[in-house]
């Protein structure tokens, strides 16, 4: 049993002043030791639990450590920019005749819409996404004004650049891993 816990009994005994009775002071004491209780009967309630269903458990277990692991390990917009420098420096390395035609067109899209900032991050906990807009949010045109202009959420997945998780941006990861071999 836990230390702290095992004495909330007690804590009930505590007589206050009868100048502090009915106060707020009362109150919070009172507030404090009934969330002292209910704290300990979930305690002993999760022992029983795991016990009755060890598998059941253990399933919890990982599927809690699998998603703060991701959460933990989610990549953001500064990584991948980064990455993108990363890779962009290390492709001007290497002689034209060599390079991936496929990797370098990915590499100059990436770049123009940087240039051309409609590219956006966003994180969805335990992964992120980069999407591209039609155009940039500072755009004051009649195209960006008019909701029936605007795309549609169907047309989401389409504009979806790439998709960070654990740690890497896996469509960069894909594209530009053979930069430096022309088919």
């Amino acid at each position: 049993m836990l230390k702290g816990v095992k004495n909330v009994s007690s804590f009930g005994k505590i007589k206050f002043p009868e100048r502090f009775k009915g106060t707020i002071v009362e109150k919070w004491a009172n507030y404090w030791k009934n969330l002292l209780i209910d704290y300990r009967q979930m305690l002993q309630d999760l022992r029983t639990d795991i016990q009755d269903e060890p598998v059941k458990a253990i399933k919890w277990t990982v599927g809690l450590v699998s998603i703060i692991t991701l959460a933990c390990n989610n990549p953001n917009e500064i990584d991948f920019k980064d990455n993108l420098k990363r890779i962009d420096n290390e492709v001007l390395l290497v002689s034209e005749q060599c390079r991936n035609r496929k990797a370098i067109e990915h590499l100059n899209f990436l770049d123009s819409c940087y240039n051309e900032e409609v590219i956006h991050y966003r994180n969805m906990g335990i992964a992120s996404i980069m999407y591209v807009s039609a155009l940039n949010d500072r755009c004051d045109l009649y195209k960006a004004q008019c909701p029936y202009l605007r795309p549609s959420f169907l047309s989401f997945p389409s504009r979806i650049v790439d998709i960070g998780i654990m740690g890497r941006w896996w469509n960069i990861y894909i594209k530009t891993n053979n930069y430096d071999i022309n088919f």
